[in-house]
């Protein structure tokens, strides 16, 4: 009796253990037809993520007890057209982090995360997909030094979520260059307002010896309003090199509408542009999105893409000469799980 009474213990401390832990296994799968037409190349293909970004990935929870959790998160880019990995290989760039979390006084997080310029992007296409916003990296080389979407050897942390609505982000991060130099150290820092329609942000980041372009910046604001019938999101941004002395900008107006109780409908018109010069591009886009269940859906995208005075900008793998205009179009499925 008392072996069966000390395996009846036992097993009840490992489901008590179980139960305060869980690790999920999720992902999303994507797939779409592009279709780009320029001035000098036009290209059909089958592509990924038009809707929202493959991934594979995994996370946990563990209760420490005191309000405090442990949590790991684990989440890999592939294509699905060709079934490889994003750059040919499979791994865990999207994101790779373990963190501390607390009710009462938020998340510190480590490892490769989105950066906090990143997370303040508000897009109607999820930057995801021809629709998607133009940013300052889409003029091209000179540009490289724009706003990053992740980064590595992160240190964050983020505000609780019981603030009255106010929220919190500052991270910092090391370059870890050959040399041992400061080159590619960076911070971030996130401020914003979330209640109810209304959602508001704006971010600031630096990054320091960025090879040619010396110490760069980047800022945005942007916010959105749900105003039952339609939301309305809206965002500007900036990317200056120091050494170069260059600015380019980036600019968004943009609405989602839903259309019954599984449809939606999307559009917005971006630009980019280089201060003191000429040189930019704007962009159209509208599409639909009809959700066949909760993780399954159809959509189709859009857009039409206006350059002036030098920019060659392109949709969908197309190609045009400077000063042409290029449209896009998307129809694809995604699921998740």
């Amino acid at each position: 009796m008392k072996k069966f009474a000390t395996l009846a213990v036992l097993a009840a401390v490992s489901a008590t253990s179980y139960a305060q832990s869980s690790v999920t296994l999720f992902g999303v799968a994507d797939v779409t037809m592009q279709v780009g037409r320029g001035s000098e190349t036009n290209r059909t293909s089958l592509g990924s993520g038009g809707l929202a970004s493959n991934r594979l990935g995994f996370r946990g929870i563990e209760d420490l007890g005191g309000g405090m959790k442990a949590g790991f998160w684990l989440e890999a880019g592939y294509n699905l057209d060709d079934g490889t990995g994003v750059g040919n290989t499979f791994n865990f760039n999207r994101r790779s982090t373990v963190s501390l979390m607390d009710d009462r006084w938020g998340e510190v997080r480590l490892g490769r995360d989105f950066t906090a310029t990143y997370n303040n992007i508000y897009d109607a296409f999820g930057d995801n997909g021809v629709g998607a916003l133009l940013k300052t990296t889409s003029l091209g080389s000179n540009y490289g030094y724009a706003m990053q979407t992740r980064t590595s050897n992160a240190v964050s942390y983020f505000t609780p979520k019981n603030l009255g609505g106010f929220f919190g982000q500052v991270q910092y991060y090391r370059g870890e260059a050959a040399n041992g130099s400061n080159d590619g150290n960076g911070y971030g820092l996130r401020a914003g307002y979330e209640n109810g329609p209304l959602n508001v942000g704006v971010s600031y980041g630096a990054v320091s010896s960025l090879g040619a372009y010396g110490d760069v910046t980047n800022a945005n604001i942007g916010g959105s309003y749900d105003f039952g019938v339609a939301k309305l999101l809206v965002e500007a941004g900036q990317d200056e090199s120091k050494a170069r002395d260059e600015k380019a900008r980036h600019y968004l107006i943009g609405a989602t509408a839903p259309v019954g109780s599984v449809g939606l409908v999307r559009a917005s018109w971006s630009r980019v542009n280089v201060q003191d010069t000429n040189v930019q591009a704007n962009k159209f886009a509208v599409g639909y999105v009809h959700n066949l269940s909760k993780r399954t859906a159809l959509y189709t995208t859009f857009a039409y893409l206006k350059n002036k005075n030098g920019a060659a900008l392109a949709l969908n793998g197309a190609k045009t000469s400077a000063g042409d205009n290029s449209k896009g179009f998307d129809i694809g499925l995604r699921h998740t799980f």
